[in-house]
């Protein structure tokens, strides 16, 4: 009776040793996770500059958790693909991009290779449809070799500004599956984020900043857009997730520069056609707190606070005209989507005007009307007398 027990316990022995021994194990240490990913292009050598930020994950308990052990590589090739296979020849570890949160594209590379670029993410099983597509300012590798200001990991750096867009509205970033299913579509463009370098107050080196968009129309990059012109975006969007928007806006209010925090506005579209062809009006309704003046305003009064708010309503309203002007006179791109609401909803107008909407849509008069509501004024009614 005993026999057969050693000899079992001798086989448990032997195969707990020869799984310690088996070459299909990858240990952490040779592990290298993919945070970012790069690619820059060379337009007169014909070459992709594929760039791989990683993180070694720590092999032992006895490392220090805060110390973040941080990899920058970048190969180059004749593809996509050709330039990402290279960097195997820089890379001692098993490359994991299952935690890949960004794409970022460098500037040539989206002037002159987008569509590739595109088609080989959408394709590869390695890539997550959930990361986000950033366009850098000049070259991605000279970004991603950057530190953040936070001290941070830069993928968590950038995963933090991205998670806090709404609250500021100068920021837009779009994932890869929402860039996959507007690439396609040859009416309206789309606005993802735009990221470039900047010396801040106070900072002797470079950092990264997250601001404004990166514009983009018939799958070619077309151009940057500044602050403002993202907010309209957000503003005119029909996104749902978009629908938490917090800005700030500065109004004039008499003789007072007054302070605003707006809400994501209530939109209505309608489309018209007029003698001179189509056209559409934008009724938006915003509420409003008041956060901070630099003089006593008598905010009791019915009369102030209806002149405010006509005052930020007018503000809205010229901020998203001007935005409107360089979206269909200077990118000749429908970057809001106004296309789709005519498609939706006006299906037969649609059908009679979309093989002209590129001659179309720049002349489309399109009217905004803005109505502002002040619903909180903060605990203090008026400055004035105390």
């Amino acid at each position: 009776m005993m026999r057969p027990v050693r000899w079992a316990l001798l086989f448990a022995a032997f195969l707990t040793i020869a799984a310690g021994c088996s070459t299909d194990i990858t240990e952490i240490s040779d592990v290298a996770l993919v945070m970012i990913t790069g690619v820059d292009y060379d337009e007169e050598r014909g070459k992709f500059i594929f760039t791989a930020y990683c993180i070694l994950p720590s092999a032992t308990s006895t490392e220090k958790t805060d110390k973040h052990h941080e990899w920058v590589a970048s190969a180059q090739g004749d593809s996509i693909l050709d330039a990402a296979r290279n960097l195997r020849s820089r890379a001692g570890k098993t490359m994991n991009w299952q935690h890949d949160k960004f794409f970022v594209i460098g500037e040539e590379a989206a002037r002159h290779a987008f569509y590739e670029i595109v088609d080989y993410m959408t394709r590869s099983r390695d890539i997550r449809l959930t990361s986000y597509i950033l366009v850098s300012e000049g070259k991605a590798l000279d970004t991603l070799k950057n530190k953040s200001e936070t001290n941070d990991l830069l993928a968590n750096d950038l995963l933090g500004r991205t998670i806090n867009q709404h609250l500021w509205g100068k920021s837009i970033s779009l994932t890869l599956k929402d860039i996959s299913n507007w690439f396609a579509d040859p009416y309206r463009g789309f606005v993802t984020g735009r990221l470039r370098t900047n010396h801040g107050a106070g900072r002797s080196e470079a950092g990264l900043v997250l601001s404004g968009g990166s514009a983009f129309h018939k799958g070619k990059f077309i151009g940057w857009l500044n602050g403002q012109d993202t907010l309209t975006v957000y503003m005119l969007s029909k996104r749902k997730e978009w629908n938490k928007l917090e800005f700030a806006l500065r109004v004039q209010s008499r003789s007072a520069n007054v302070t605003l925090l707006m809400h994501a506005p209530k939109k209505k579209f309608h489309f018209r056609q007029s003698d001179q062809g189509p056209a559409m009006d934008v009724d938006m309704n915003l509420k409003a707190t008041l956060m901070d003046m630099d003089r006593p305003l008598q905010i009791q009064s019915p009369e102030t606070l209806e002149q405010l708010e006509r005052a930020a309503g007018r503000e809205i309203e010229e901020m998203i005209e001007g935005s409107l002007r360089r979206f269909q006179r200077d990118f000749k791109a429908d970057l809001l989507g106004l296309s789709d609401f005519i498609r939706q909803y006006h299906s037969k107008e649609w059908s009679r005007m979309k093989d002209k909407w590129d001659e179309l849509y720049p002349a489309m008069p399109v009217k905004i009307h803005a109505n502002v509501k002040l619903t909180i004024i903060g605990m203090n009614q008026s400055l004035e007398g105390n």
